[in-house]
Order: C-alpha cells, then structure tokens, then sequence
C-alpha cells in the first residue's frame, strides 16, 4: 500500500476511533482528550514513532509478534510506528485481551457485585470517593452501581488526564478499529470475567483496605506519579524501569495478581491462535511482559522461538 493511501486509511481510523470532545468542561476539571483535527492526524502520522515492545516469534515454520500495550497514552503515542505499522499489516489475526469497543466490555466490567461479595465501606470512605469523583468531574450516579474497586481503579486512570494520558487513546482501542478498518481477523485473548477478576478481588475487608490504599495515593498524588512512570516507560519500552517499580513485596504481589497469574492461559490462548495458521499479531499490557511469569519467558517454555525486536534509535 502507498505511503498516501496509508495515510488516509490511519486518519480514518482515527476519527473513527476517537470520542467526540467533551462540550463547555469546567476550568476545574481534567483536560479531555479533544479529537484532532485532520491537520493533527497527519502530524502525528508523519511524526509516528515506535512506542512499547515488541517481540517477533517463531514456531512450526510460522511466526507471528507480541506487543506489550497500554492502557492509557496520548495521541503521539497511540499512532502506530513504523515498526509496528509493518507488523500489523504483515498480521491477518490481530488479537487483544478484551474488545474495548463491544458494549459487552464495559457492561462485564462494571456490574455491581453479588451482595456477599461486596464490601460495606465505612461513610467516610464513600464520602472519599466522591469526592475524588468531584475533582474528575465524572457523576456519582454513573460510578456508584460499580464494584468500589472498579470505581477507585476507574478513578486513577482519569486522574492521569493532568498529566495528558488518556483512555480515550488507548492502544488496544486504535488496535481493534485498525482491525475492522482492514478487513483482519479481530480476537480476544481472555474472557471479561478474568480481567474483572484481576481487579475486583479479595475478600470485603481486603478489598476495603485495598480501596483505603488507592484513595490515599489519589489524594497524595502518588498514583497519577505512580503512573506517568508507567506510561513514560512504557513509551520507551523500558522493561528493566517497570521491573524495579515492582521490586516491592506489596507491589510483586500486586503483579502477580493483575497480570503474571494470568498469562498461563493468555499464553496458551496465543499458541492456540498461532496453530490456526494465519500471522497473529497479539497485543497485551506491557505489565504482562515483566516479572518472573512474564509472557514472552512462558511463550519460550511453548517451543516459541521469540525475539525482541528493535526500533528507530534505540
């Protein structure tokens, strides 16, 4: 495909991809992620660099890529690169670990919890929630029928938006839409029920305590630092920074909850869209790739040749 032809194909998919911006926001509240002009997109797509990692793999005379993702970014980075655009035209399977855009997403992830499971939090504790609801301008009665965990988890994603990251220019957004706008294979890697599993976890009391934690780094601030080093690391595909960052025993435990007991069956998953035969190109948060569990370590152990694969400068 020309150069030109690519490019009008990006820009769509971008301005389908996109929320439209939000209308007369309050000073007072986190800037929104506006949609670009067409100006912008082509910017951006002339200035496309590679961002996270991506690893090349091999087995049975086929071979496919991993690529580590992100949650939240920005309109830079959400503009696949060079490197990347190459390996997601090579793919015919592009697969992610939950369709952002099936209505059956959002729905799985928020449902309120069975009454036995849920906490009853202190009104104080509420009282908390709202408030840091306030400052992200986002309605009580849209956040209160969600599991709290889900809220305060809801909550710090937002929180990053003064940073200018944003879940409105997630990776895995812009991946499904470059799949349907391509005409590939789109395919999940997990069921909703797993991922909501990672969050909303513990017992009433551990997930109180676990909601005490998170509103005392949103109120200090260390969450949205917490997770601008994420993310700027992430934009560097610097694996040895996000290791230490989870060197802590609390924080190992945390990994192994939210993303290392899960890759068993994302791996097995993998190798199982890999013996169909088409060119997969899987995409999972880059957490997935650190620790002792990594993704790529258990791929190897698979009978998977996998081979990080370099960018532009680095």
């Amino acid at each position: 495909m020309r150069r030109s032809a690519r490019s009008a194909a990006l820009i769509a998919l971008l301005l389908l991809t996109l929320s439209d911006p939000a209308s007369s926001a309050e000073p007072v509240c986190p800037p929104s992620a506006l949609v670009p002009t067409q100006d912008q997109l082509q910017a951006a797509l002339r200035n496309a660099r590679d961002h996270g990692a991506l690893w090349r793999f091999e087995k049975d005379g086929r071979h496919g890529y991993l690529y580590g993702t992100i949650h939240i970014a920005n309109l830079d980075w959400a503009m696949p690169g060079p490197t990347i655009g190459r390996a997601l035209r090579d793919a015919e399977t592009i697969a992610i670990e939950a369709d952002p855009s099936d209505p059956a997403t959002g729905a799985g992830m928020a449902a309120p919890q069975k009454p036995h499971e849920a906490p009853t939090l202190p009104a104080t504790m509420l009282d908390r929630l709202r408030r840091q609801a306030a400052r992200a301008c986002e309605p009580w009665e849209i956040l209160a029928p969600m599991p709290p965990l889900m809220i305060v988890t809801r909550l710090t994603l937002l929180d990053a938006r003064w940073d200018g990251l944003h879940t409105d220019y997630a990776i895995e957004t812009v991946l499904a839409s470059f799949a349907r706008k391509t005409g590939k294979n789109l395919a999940t890697l997990e069921p909703i029920a797993i991922q909501r599993a990672a969050i909303v976890a513990g017992s009433p009391a551990e997930q109180t305590a676990e909601i005490d934690q998170q509103l005392s780094a949103l109120e200090n601030g260390s969450a949205r630092t917490a997770m601008t080093m994420i993310a700027n690391a992430w934009s560097r595909g610097d694996l040895d920074t996000l290791a230490r960052l989870f060197e802590p025993l609390d924080a190992r435990n945390a990994l192994e909850r939210m993303a290392g007991g899960r890759n068993p069956a994302i791996a097995s998953r993998i190798d199982e869209l890999h013996r169909d035969g088409r060119a997969l190109f899987a995409a999972v948060g880059i957490l997935h790739m650190v620790g002792d569990a990594a993704l790529q370590k258990l791929l190897a152990e698979r009978g998977f040749t996998i081979t990080r694969m370099t960018f532009g400068g680095r």
